[in-house]
């Protein structure tokens, strides 16, 4: 049964987290989708992600029709997809192969990934995309997430202590992994 896998980047930071989705999904499958996975991606930067499309039996970039909301284009999406449809929002990455339970991670308490994200595909954009998926492979956003949410638990004092000794959590801190 055909799986299609469905994204929609809105935004130039919704580019980066669909890319970083993207590569999340391939090192899951070791560069090789199965072929009755289909990826389309609704985005007015195609461009930008058009290198993933040779990994792919069935690869489309379309635009983001004007006026619309992501429930329309999903909604609209799944009327015309033979097969099941997976919707992935810009904050979800696959961790196991997609058919399986518990296979994606969603990270939305950390806005300053896209940051980090930026740094990343500004630094490697002009690398294959086999040498990207193993340069993100020590990047993993649910356990960034986690680190920074224990953080915030901390006492207010608790939190000042380790500001000032360095220690504190700031998405600087994973720019040495990238």
């Amino acid at each position: 049964m055909r799986k299609s896998i469905l994204y929609i980047a809105f935004s130039l930071d919704e580019v980066y987290e669909c890319a970083y989705s993207i590569l999340k999904y391939l090192e899951v499958y070791n560069l090789k989708p199965p072929a009755n996975h289909s990826v389309t991606i609704f985005t007015n930067y195609p461009e930008m992600l058009e290198a993933f499309g040779s990994f792919f039996n069935q690869f489309e970039l379309r635009p983001i029709p004007g006026k619309t909301t992501k429930e329309l284009i999903i909604d609209r999406f799944k009327k015309e997809a033979s097969g099941e449809v997976l919707y992935l929002d810009s904050n979800t990455y696959p961790v196991k192969h997609v058919d399986e339970d518990k296979s994606i991670e969603c990270y939305k308490n950390l806005k300053e990934f896209t940051f980090l994200l930026k740094r990343f595909f500004g630094r490697y954009q002009e690398e294959s995309i086999p040498n990207q998926v193993k340069l993100i492979h020590n990047i993993d956003a649910k356990e960034i997430e986690r680190e920074k949410n224990n953080f915030e638990r901390l006492p207010l004092t608790a939190k000042w202590f380790r500001k000032m000794t360095g220690k504190g959590w700031n998405i600087s801190n994973y720019m040495m992994r990238i």
